[in-house]
């Protein structure tokens, strides 16, 4: 047992604790409750990979009680309510902003992904036009060269790739051939009737469109890396609005929550009204028709 003296201390001390005296510090003092409401304790998410501020969401209500001063348990617990809707409409937003950027951080593989080269594969395609236009001109001039010589079409049977051009350019020339050697090219081509100085001005004319071919090859590469450019664009601005599926569930979510929420911030104002003694009329129910079509009855 203890003694008298320890009892008289005990209660003094009870006497030093009973709590906030002042109205402000009694009504501050009742809010406490609200961190610990079923609502607020079941909203945030605490744990795992989502987990959600905790603090954040107690600094949320923290605003509304300041704001709306509630009295009472019902006027606490809409009060509640409005924070734990405005919580949730967070939650869409977040998902909006994740789905959408599910889409556009893949839109450039998805874009490549269907036979379009991509702006390096394009420059390296550059690269080898610019140096065949080079190889293929220093042919044309040895070629025209040589011909004005009236040299003999051995001289230049050790250039295959000259030889090859001739017979990519002039295939339908050379059909039924089985040899594609310099010297067979040539003897195809004189089994057909063809002269020395026609086989000289096909060699001429195949280096001739084999340049011109690289030619207007740059410039088509260098219009798909713009329309690259340009259709990525377009695909990250289209890629601005979630897919459908996703954005029927968003708004269907953020329209129910947001029917909570004004639900919840019109009965408070209907209570806090009653309380001061103001006149509240019933609430009226409207329902509306926005399709269009004529609503039976």
């Amino acid at each position: 047992m203890i003694s008298e003296k320890q009892l008289a201390a005990n209660q003094q001390n009870a006497l030093k604790s009973t709590g906030p005296t002042s109205e402000a510090g009694k009504a501050l003092a009742s809010r406490n409750s609200l961190k610990h409401g079923l609502l607020a304790k079941n909203v945030v998410i605490t744990e795992g990979e989502g987990a959600e501020d905790q603090q954040a969401f107690d600094d949320l209500l923290a605003d509304f009680i300041d704001q709306f001063n509630p009295v009472g348990s019902l006027e606490e617990m809409l009060v509640e309510k409005i924070a734990v809707c405005y919580w949730r409409l967070g939650r869409a937003h977040r998902y909006e902003v994740g789905v959408l950027r599910q889409h556009l951080d893949t839109a450039t593989d998805d874009y490549y992904k269907k036979s379009h080269d991509t702006d390096a594969q394009i420059d390296d395609k550059i690269l080898e036009c610019q140096q065949a236009l080079k190889n293929w001109q220093y042919d044309l001039d040895k070629l025209s060269q040589l011909f004005e010589k009236e040299a003999s079409l051995e001289e230049i049977y050790t250039d295959d790739e000259i030889w090859d051009g001739l017979s990519e350019t002039y295939s339908y020339l050379l059909i039924g051939a089985t040899d594609y050697s310099p010297r067979g090219i040539k003897d195809a081509l004189t089994r057909k009737g063809f002269t020395n100085m026609q086989i000289w001005q096909l060699l001429i004319e195949s280096c001739q469109k084999q340049f011109d071919r690289a030619k207007t090859m740059i410039p088509k590469l260098q219009k798909d890396k713009t329309q690259n450019r340009l259709r990525l664009s377009a695909l990250k601005q289209r890629g601005s609005l979630p897919p459908k599926s996703e954005m029927d569930n968003l708004l269907r979510y953020e329209t129910a929550i947001e029917r909570q929420l004004y639900k919840a911030i019109s009965q408070l104002e209907r209570c806090q009204r009653q309380r001061k003694g103001d006149y509240v009329p019933a609430p009226v129910q409207v329902d509306l028709n926005i399709d269009g079509l004529k609503t039976e009855t």
